[in-house]
């Protein structure tokens, strides 16, 4: 969906409800249902050209459907239901999320249920744990799992779910499922879990950097987003900008550059696989034939990583959230803050971080992850495997109840185009002060290019470790470090891919 359209929808909605609220009146129904709250919302003229398309029917009527989600803490949002004593949601996206969910329901005649389990763990927890339980004795009581993405790939190993891009109910290619996504973590011609417009939590978990332009306005710094568009935002060109604002200062005067002081880029260690993601490097790839293979080292990706360290072993004007463990347990806060208080040029972060970003005085831009140089492709934004969810269905289930999860879930897709999507696009910009074309273009690319690193989804023998190590360590690491891995990441992938072919087989 156009991102320019979409702001126009958003500001038409917030004119509107302003006008009720000023009226006394009360919140109205969401702007893609229409007045018959049975009946299917309208589909744009542009997502007719994509040739989309979803199933409906009155045939499940008086039925229930079970949602299973994992999630972080009990400020989660929900994605499926009722956010309304939920602080930390936007309101607008409350109202969005709840009208949405109450539109397919009455289309369908259904009832959508939600549970969500608390797991801190993020993988490999209780939430894995429970669907194993349920999926090995059969005795499931939930359509539909919204696991961490790592779980997810853990699932898909173990046949806990089905491969969505043959099930009738579903057509993954419609436009409201993220297909740079899907393509990144498909095997072989299976798709096993999704996101996109009703994948909240892959859109906070998109890497993103967010600059300050009050300090680049005070450095003379031109906003980068004609960079963006010239294919110039490189990582060297972001070291030059860095130089050029020369912020770096011992503010505190304890002989070294922390979060109390004045520097150039504020991040943690997982900045090492974004930007390497970002660079269009994979820890493994798949090739034609969509089998997977061990991509991580080659010659561009060694250059791609020295590239990197140059910056993240700057230490005068990189600082490393991760160092701060001994002084919170969420330090990128403390690094938020630094941002905020204009002593910091870069944050390096997700885009739930612009919700965090309410009470900055200064203004501030979005920007994709940057390219490793001009001659590369296009630009490519990765979403936390841990951070991220996504969205699949049990196996196992009879065939009657598979399909009409599949249904339901595409139709959930289908219906969050024009209302959750648009609704959260618009709670992101609003924290900006200066809501301009160049911030929704640019949304509109970092999205537009979300995907994950099949490497990382699997955890392929370690590999995403010894990435994210290598900034601890002298720069022309990367190849020995790699040999030490090599034989027993190729193993540990090869078994990866003989428990998929027998699968298939099965």
């Amino acid at each position: 969906m156009n991102m320019k359209r979409l702001l126009c929808i958003c500001l038409l909605l917030t004119f509107a409800l302003l006008m009720l609220a000023s009226c006394g009146g009360e919140t109205p129904e969401s702007s893609a249902v229409a007045s018959d709250p049975g009946s299917l919302p309208e589909i744009s003229d542009e997502v007719s050209k994509n040739d989309d398309s979803f199933i409906e029917t009155d045939e499940f009527q008086g039925e229930t459907i079970k949602v299973f989600t994992a999630a972080f803490n009990d400020s989660y949002v929900t994605e499926i239901g009722d956010n309304s004593n939920n602080e930390t949601c936007a309101k607008a996206l409350s109202v969005a999320i709840k009208e949405r969910t109450e539109a397919v329901e009455a289309a369908y005649g259904i009832t959508i249920e939600e549970e969500i389990m608390i797991d801190p763990k993020r993988y490999g927890g209780t939430f894995l744990a429970a669907v194993r339980e349920f999926g090995y004795s059969g005795t499931g009581d939930y359509d539909i799992l919204y696991p961490c993405l790592l779980d997810a790939g853990t699932m898909a190993a173990e046949g806990l779910i089905i491969d969505l891009a043959t099930a009738p109910g579903i057509r993954i290619q419609n436009s409201w499922w993220d297909q740079t996504f899907i393509s990144d973590t498909a095997i072989g011609n299976c798709t096993y879990y999704l996101t996109g417009d009703i994948g909240l939590r892959a859109k906070n978990a998109a890497g993103c950097l967010f600059f300050n332009k009050k300090l680049m306005d005070d450095a003379g710094i031109q906003y980068p987003y004609e960079l963006v568009r010239n294919k110039e935002w490189t990582i060297e060109k972001i070291l030059e900008l860095i130089k050029q604002a020369d912020l770096s200062e011992d503010l505190d005067k304890d002989g070294k550059i922390t979060y109390h002081d004045s520097y150039g880029w504020a991040g943690q260690n997982g900045d090492m696989q974004k930007l390497f993601y970002g660079a269009g490097e994979r820890i493994a790839d798949v090739d034609e034939a969509g089998v997977p293979y061990i991509s991580v080292y080659n010659e561009r990706s060694a250059k791609v990583v020295d590239s990197i360290l140059d910056l993240l072993q700057d230490s005068e004007d990189y600082v490393c959230g991760d160092d701060y463990f001994n002084e919170s347990s969420t330090p990128m806060t403390l690094l938020l803050d630094s941002f905020k208080a204009d002593q910091c040029l870069f944050y390096s972060g997700g885009i739930e971080d612009a919700l965090k970003l309410g009470d900055m005085q200064s203004d501030f831009g979005i920007l994709p992850s940057p390219l490793f140089d001009k001659n590369q492709e296009q630009y490519y934004t990765q979403v936390g495997a841990w951070s991220s969810n996504a969205y699949c269905i049990p196996y196992g289930m009879d065939e009657e109840r598979s399909y009409r999860a599949q249904v339901i879930l595409d139709a959930l897709g289908a219906y969050s185009v024009d209302t959750v999507a648009t609704t959260y696009y618009d709670v992101v910009l609003q924290y900006q002060k200066l809501r301009t074309d160049d911030d929704v273009e640019m949304l509109e690319l970092i999205f537009d290019c979300a995907g994950a690193d099949l490497g990382a989804v699997y955890r392929v023998g370690g590999l995403s470790n010894m990435l994210t190590e290598l900034i601890n360590k002298p720069k022309g690491s990367f190849a020995s470090s790699y040999d030490g891995l090599a034989s027993s990441a190729q193993s540990a992938l090869d078994d990866l891919i003989e428990t998929f072919n027998q699968r298939e087989q099965e």
